[in-house]
């Protein structure tokens, strides 16, 4: 893995957080729709994904840290039609959107619903036409946390298109700790289920 040169961002994994705020993603799926999807959408993208020359990737990956830094609800819809190929398939590991049209809806509710949201890119594996970035966001909401910042840590798949534009963006992160912890009724019982399996409930 290698550093990528960026500066703080928003976006990528936090559209989780339109769920927990009120946006809506597609409709609800079980973790076996979730994970077909995913199989699905492998499958789609595999010939229209580019695998770069050695350092050519690092254009692609600094355009889509460009799409995710200083996002803002004005412009995130013309920059995601942007970023996004027509297309493109984004999994947030509780919603599944597709298109670059509703990619820009999502990203536009989850920005409605948040003070601040950052997600700074830390470093990048690849493997031909796959691109893994590892990250750290930090979200700051009214409703959630008492408005304190919340910070979690996952990683992204990416696969980009000729154009440089995202194809396949599918995120893993833990939302156990990264924001289900803060819920009022879901943080709760979870604390109470790590209490327990640490011997002390």
């Amino acid at each position: 893995m290698h550093p990528i040169p960026t500066t703080p961002s928003a976006g990528t994994a936090a559209t989780l957080l339109a769920l927990a705020l009120g946006a809506c993603g597609q409709s609800p799926r079980t973790p076996e729709d979730m994970n077909a999807s995913y199989e699905e959408a492998l499958t789609r993208t595999a010939a229209q994904a580019v695998e770069y020359a050695p350092g050519e990737e690092r254009a692609a990956l600094a355009s889509a840290a460009g799409f995710f830094d200083d996002m803002n609800e004005n412009e995130v819809r013309h920059e995601a039609l942007a970023a996004y190929a027509p297309r493109a398939y984004l999994n947030d590991t509780m919603a599944v959107v597709e298109g670059a049209p509703a990619i820009a809806d999502y990203f536009t509710r989850t920005l409605q619903r948040t003070n601040s949201l950052t997600v700074e890119f830390l470093d990048v594996a690849h493997d031909g036409i796959d691109y893994f970035v590892r990250w750290r966001m930090t979200v700051v909401s009214s409703s959630l946390n008492d408005g304190a910042p919340m910070v979690s840590y996952g990683m992204s798949h990416f696969r980009f298109d000729a154009q440089g534009r995202i194809l396949l963006h599918k995120d893993f992160w833990d939302t156990g700790t990264g924001l289900y912890e803060y819920l009022p009724v879901i943080g709760s019982a979870l604390r109470r289920v790590r209490a327990m399996a640490e011997g002390d409930g």
